[in-house]
């Protein structure tokens, strides 16, 4: 199963028929490098794209300008969703890993919110609740110190890599470069490098590069006041599961 199932599982109990469409989302693959491009701001918005395996990122600026890293994507999460509303790409988007992704076309969505209604509301949810996680580090961002920005970042990679991977742990892979992190968090490679030590001298984490151990979650939230928006999901208004037909 893939992580992408495997993530829409955690919030729904996928029907045949929504299966069926998920697979037509993952169908074509495609092998990519770190640094590859996978959308050019600007560009028309004419697919979306499943991330099978690796990393990615949306930022506001080509690969080798210093600028801001505005999202990262994981595994089985979904590029694009929240572009659907514009015509062209609002930013660009690059791996970070090699991996493998799943281009699909926008018109494959205008058959999920005919056909699949519940799975419609699902993708709705999922780019709202994009949105309010957004909004959630811009906050920290702005009035947090750069210890709460570090703590916010690591504790929200974690939950969000739990969610297709529920049996993960405290330790998991942080594949980013600590350049990229700087971009996430708006601060310099050598800070982020002195954040680093700090925590782990500490006992918050414990570093195995590239593995990341969480050994203090409560005391990281509290510092960062972060809640985890994706176990927030309300499905208690969506549509009632249909019954599976043959797409």
């Amino acid at each position: 199963m893939s992580s992408f199932v495997n993530r829409l599982n955690r919030l729904i109990s996928l029907s045949d028929h929504e299966l069926q469409i998920i697979a037509r989302m993952e169908a074509k693959e495609r092998r990519v490098s770190r640094g590859d491009t996978l959308i050019e701001k600007g560009a028309a918005v004419d697919e979306l794209m499943v991330i099978r395996d690796g990393w990615a990122v949306a930022a506001d600026h080509p690969f080798k300008e210093r600028g801001q890293i505005l999202r990262i994507f994981l595994p089985g999460e979904l590029i694009g969703l929240p572009g659907l509303g514009v015509r062209r790409a609002p930013n660009h988007a690059r791996m970070v890993t090699d991996g493998v992704v799943c281009p699909f076309p926008v018109s494959l969505m205008t058959e999920v919110f005919g056909d699949a209604p519940r799975l419609a509301a699902l993708f709705m949810a999922l780019a709202g609740l994009e949105q309010i996680s957004l909004r959630d580090r811009l906050a920290v961002m702005g009035a947090g110190d750069a210890r709460q920005r570090m703590a916010h970042f690591l504790l929200d990679i974690h939950e969000r890599l739990l969610i297709a991977n529920p049996t993960l742990g405290k330790r998991f892979r942080l594949p980013l470069r600590q350049v990229d992190i700087a971009e996430v968090l708006g601060l310099t490679k050598v800070y982020v490098n002195r954040l680093l030590r700090s925590f782990s001298d500490e006992g918050l984490i414990e570093i195995e590069r590239p593995y990341i151990r969480i050994l203090q979650p409560g005391v990281m939230r509290s510092m960062s006041d972060y809640e985890n928006r994706f176990e927030q999901v309300d499905t208690g208004w969506f549509p009632v599961r249909t019954p599976d037909v043959p797409l």
